[in-house]
């Protein structure tokens, strides 16, 4: 029997078939979808850091990494607002570092030995969320698989969903060390990083110490030799200042221990049992501190936006104006030149609130005779600037706002002076400080240059901190290395209090750079916002007539 022809098909039949197709054209609509967002672009800019730069960091790793070490690194935390409201999301500065991706819901395997994954070895596995066009509609494009491999240049780039799949078998050999830096809290059981945090929790006891003090120091020496023995012995860290007893163990055995030959054994079994998160977090800071010239080129153009808003402030602020006014026009400045976000709350204290290190309230209107603290850095693709200061509302300083001005100015320089490679990290606040206490015993407001106490009501807090990915980056705070950032930032807050003379009540002047170290001088990065007196009122004398 021949096959029907259109013309001998039933019309109803033909209904049926029409009606059939349209479901099925619906049904499919999410993968037409997909394909035409396929090739649309994940990010708008071409001078993010190269994936041949993150790959170059990754491998830094795994050369020294031990052979059987599985390091696992988690993106950051979704924060969740309220609702279907999150607060803007902010990649991890270690995982960015090693990846270039900003996706959250992400998992990075380094393994020196290697894995086996569908028949092949690799040594590195990006773990991405699948991509669901239904989904993308909501969270923006993501990279998926493929395009995780072509543009960030992972070796291997796998869904989320095969996390366990193949990374439990690992977490479970006795043979492998496991390493890992700081777990990201506050995860949401319903987030996409969720179910990969709890199979690793499950089957990893963490072990990171604090950073950023003695503790940090004391945590380093978990994966140290012998120098770093050596400079925490001159330390002398004491035990019962560790409320955490976990590392007040540690700090007891290493109080005891003469030499590193007797920690050694000690250090042994203290890790013994654990996962490693120190030697990693020791490894990734000596790497962050050491900016390349790629690096550079993203931190000197957060460094330009920033010293664009600090002479935008200086030529528009007006008595009467709030602190948030000039907020406002910082940070719209921030985001017209390209800046992502601030690199940290903004601070803009004026009058009493100048003597407040970290005040972020912004609410004050400012009122003539004020002197303004304006503390800000714009971040750009990760990286994030640090530049603070001290401006006269009306244009000009009074005489005693000029005088603290010009000692934090002459404290500053010495500071700057002192950023030497080789030098320790303290000496441009031992410099500072010396100019600092010597100003002031000068001014009356100490008893003499070497009244400490006295230095340290006026002068807080230190001078330096390392910049980067993190506007208080990484180091191990050991001697000055070419290629470092950091931060010169002295400083005198003089609140108002009885033993003092009214004329100084209510001077807070602080002025901060971002320097460089080199194998020669140092460099001033932020040399673009005026920083002396005569310069800062000249250029306030542009402002519009109020």
């Amino acid at each position: 029997m021949k096959a029907p022809t259109h013309r001998d098909s039933d019309p109803a039949d033909m209904r049926r078939k029409a009606v059939v197709w349209c479901l099925l054209a619906v049904a499919f609509l999410p993968l037409a979808a997909w394909a035409q967002q396929h090739d649309a672009p994940v990010r708008y800019e071409d001078d993010y850091l190269s994936a041949e730069f993150h790959r170059g960091r990754r491998d830094m790793l795994l050369r020294f990494l031990p052979e059987n070490a599985v390091a696992v690194f988690f993106s950051a935390a979704t924060r969740n607002r309220s609702n279907d409201v999150s607060f803007e999301y902010r990649q991890s500065s270690d995982f960015l570092y090693l990846t270039g991706s900003e996706e959250p819901g992400s998992v990075l395997v380094l393994a020196p030995g290697g894995i086996q994954v569908d028949g092949r070895t690799v040594r590195e596995v990006l773990f991405v969320p699948p991509r669901n066009p239904s989904e993308e509609v909501w969270t923006g494009r993501r990279f998926g698989t493929v395009r995780a491999m072509q543009e960030l240049g992972l070796e291997l780039a796998v869904e989320s969903t095969r996390f366990d799949e193949l990374v439990v078998p690992l977490l479970r050999d006795r043979s492998r060390q496991i390493h890992h830096v700081e777990i990201p809290d506050g995860v949401a059981s319903d987030s996409e990083l969720a179910e990969q945090l709890q199979t690793f929790l499950a089957h990893v006891e963490p072990w990171v110490l604090p950073r950023n003090s003695s503790a940090r120091l004391l945590a380093m020496t978990l994966a140290s030799g012998p120098d770093l023995f050596a400079r925490l012995k001159e330390a002398d860290p004491q035990p019962a200042s560790f409320p955490d007893p976990e590392l007040r163990e540690v700090a007891e055995a290493f109080a005891a221990a003469r030499t590193y030959e007797e920690w050694a054994p000690r250090r042994t079994a203290l890790l013994a049992g654990r996962s490693e998160g120190s030697t990693l977090r020791d490894l990734l800071d000596d790497l962050r501190s050491m900016k390349t010239p790629e690096e550079m080129v993203l931190l000197q153009r957060a460094i330009d936006i920033t010293a664009e808003a600090h002479r935008a402030v200086m030529t528009q602020t007006q008595p009467g104006w709030t602190e948030y006014q000039i907020e406002a026009l910082v940070e719209y400045t921030f985001k017209r030149s390209g800046s992502e976000f601030p690199g940290f709350p903004s601070i803009v204290g004026s009058g009493e609130n100048s003597v407040i290190l970290h005040y972020e309230t912004n609410r004050r209107t400012i009122q003539p005779g004020d002197v303004v603290v304006v503390d800000i850095g714009a971040e750009y693709h990760g990286y994030t600037a640090d530049i603070t200061r001290t401006i006269p509302v009306g244009g000009r300083y009074s005489p005693e706002q000029r005088a603290i001005y010009e000692l934090v100015y002459a404290a500053q320089e010495a500071g700057i002076a002192a950023s030497r490679a080789g030098a320790p990290f303290r000496a441009p606040h031992e410099a500072a400080s010396r100019v600092l206490a010597e100003g002031l015993a000068r001014l009356g407001l100490i008893s003499g240059a070497n009244d400490q106490a006295g230095l340290r009501r006026f002068f807080m807090h230190g001078t330096s901190h390392y910049l980067g990915l993190d506007v208080h980056d990484v180091g191990d705070g050991g001697n000055l290395v070419a290629g470092q950032v950091i931060t010169v930032e002295p400083g005198i807050y003089i609140a108002a209090a009885d033993d003092i003379d009214p004329k100084w009540w209510n001077v807070g002047v602080r002025i901060e750079d971002d320097v460089l170290i080199t194998a020669g001088d140092p460099v001033v990065l932020s040399s673009g916002v005026p920083r002396q007196i005569d310069e800062v009122e000249s250029l306030m004398q542009r402002r519009p007539v109020s």
